[in-house]
């Protein structure tokens, strides 16, 4: 009885690795194929419509395809910062390159526009957004997650094939698997 329920946590705990290993899987192959990607929103100037914390899916797209009211990701020009705001308009820039534009950002509860615009070729535009899911893969980034998480993965592939004995009767005799009708 007890090693029939060891065993259904083992296959449980394995399928939801497999499942996760899956998920990431895919995550990489949609970044490939279409040029998507996470975004966590780190700071409260998208609040209340996206609150810190929140994860949200964008796919990247040629800046002068955005439309003002949407929300999009660039970055800092000088900088490595993304910044994740609102589109409050676009204005294209055919010389510049394919999709080049000027962008004017503004953060929902900032109260006014961001400073510089941004002059981009492209953006990631906002898909869809989860709350707190966002703090949850950030807290997967640190130094104590990622060595639990090798234990624990360590601990179930060891497990997955350690090897069993198969049950013998009280004769000595091994058990023989039973025949279905």
């Amino acid at each position: 009885m007890l090693t029939r329920s060891i065993r259904t946590v083992r296959e449980a705990l394995l399928s939801i690795a497999a499942v996760l290993g899956l998920l990431c899987l895919l995550s990489v192959l949609a970044a490939l194929l279409f040029g998507a990607g996470f975004v966590v929103f780190r700071t409260g100037s998208m609040e209340p419509s996206y609150p810190v914390g929140a994860l949200s899916l964008t796919v990247r797209v040629p800046a002068d395809q955005l439309k003002p009211g949407e929300v999009a990701s660039v970055t800092r020009q000088g900088t490595k910062t993304l910044v994740t705001h609102r589109v409050v308009s676009v204005v294209p820039e055919p010389g510049a390159g394919k999709g080049a534009a000027t962008l004017r950002l503004k953060g929902d509860a900032n109260s006014s526009e961001d400073p510089l615009p941004y002059q981009v070729t492209s953006a990631q535009r906002v898909i869809f957004t989860v709350p707190v899911l966002g703090s949850w893969v950030m807290a997967t980034r640190g130094p104590w997650f990622l060595g639990a998480a090798t234990l624990v993965i360590a601990a179930l592939v060891t497990w997955a094939f350690w090897p069993h004995r198969e049950p013998r009767h009280r004769d000595g005799q091994q058990a023989r698997p039973r025949e279905s009708s």
